[in-house]
């Protein structure tokens, strides 16, 4: 086994650097659009992933995540929400991709 093990005077793993930790590559911000970019591919034997972070108070207004799909390298998301109703907008999001 390679990576860091570091356990504690009564043996409790406190850092375990042999597991899968995530690196964050980089961000877009959709900016209340819909859209996709090309990210680049994660490195042999990892898992891209992507979180979304509003940046827009969600709790206080009625902003809506962009839902958002990985396929192979290209990262799309769209926004869906009712029409009919008002007040609801895209909330200006980043979304944050890497691999683990």
């Amino acid at each position: 086994m390679t990576g860091l093990y570091i356990t504690d005077a009564a043996g409790r793993v406190m850092v375990d650097m042999t597991m899968k930790i995530s690196q964050t590559m980089g961000s877009v911000d959709t900016y209340g659009a819909n859209g996709a970019t090309t990210i680049p591919w994660p490195p042999p034997g990892k898992t891209a992933y992507f979180i979304v972070v509003p940046l827009a108070d969600l709790q206080r207004e009625k902003g809506k995540r962009p839902g958002v799909t990985l396929s192979g390298n290209t990262l799309s998301w769209s926004y869906s929400y009712p029409t009919n109703g008002w007040g609801y907008f895209s909330a200006n999001c980043r979304i944050y991709y890497g691999y683990y």
